[in-house]
């Protein structure tokens, strides 16, 4: 089944945008995780663990998606997965965030903590967004795919045909009076191979009817 290229490329674009925000997101995590360890709570060290591995997740999912061939439910499937997971997270994450405990030791720490927690509430919502933006692509491709008449899809025997035609079919379509050339030219093959025949046959009989010399017939 051939797909159109530019939702391909469309594809590939999304696909590498999600998973590029994705890693660095991810790092960016892992460098807030490893230095505000001990100053953050255990729900916003959880949180941010649970963000680190959908990211690190999704980083794996899209470049697979890409390699492998291009099929409308395999991208559909994956793509709910990932939804779920970004969206449910970024909802909690989001819904947590006014009791989550920021550290009061000095106001800059507090401020720290509650910026902090602004920008991944904002982050957390940049890869939902490119995967919805791209489920409506998908959805709307499927639908203009599958709405499309039966008829105005070759098939596989149609474009096997149409692609190595045979030589009668070819000279018989370029021009209608090249199937009666060959028709006349095979018969007068025909015809010719029969005088052929005749001639052979009347020259076999002519000698074997010629009477043989009289001396050969003297001593009886």
């Amino acid at each position: 089944m051939k797909h159109s290229p530019f939702f391909l490329k469309l594809r590939v674009i999304m696909f590498s945008l999600t998973t590029i925000i994705c890693l660095v997101w991810a790092i960016l995590l892992s460098c807030v995780l490893f230095i505000r360890w001990d100053l953050s709570s255990s729900a916003e060290r959880s949180f941010v663990t649970l963000f680190l591995v959908i990211d690190a997740m999704t980083t794996i999912i899209l470049p697979v998606l890409l390699l492998v061939k291009f099929r409308t439910w395999l991208d559909g499937a994956r793509l709910l997965f990932l939804l779920t997971c970004h969206l449910g997270l970024a909802a909690s994450f989001a819904a947590w965030t006014p009791t989550i405990s920021c550290p009061d030791d000095t106001p800059d720490d507090h401020g720290v903590c509650q910026l902090l927690n602004v920008y991944i509430i904002m982050a957390s919502w940049v890869p939902p967004f490119l995967l919805i933006t791209y489920g409506c692509c998908l959805a709307t491709y499927t639908w203009r795919y599958a709405s499309r008449p039966r008829g105005e899809l070759p098939s596989a025997d149609e474009e096997a045909g149409l692609a190595t035609p045979s030589l009668w079919g070819a000279g018989a379509s370029q021009d209608p009076s090249y199937s009666n050339s060959l028709a006349s030219r095979h018969l007068s093959r025909s015809d010719d191979l029969n005088e052929d025949d005749v001639r052979r046959d009347s020259s076999r009989k002519s000698r074997l009817e010629k009477r043989l010399p009289n001396h050969l017939f003297g001593g009886f």
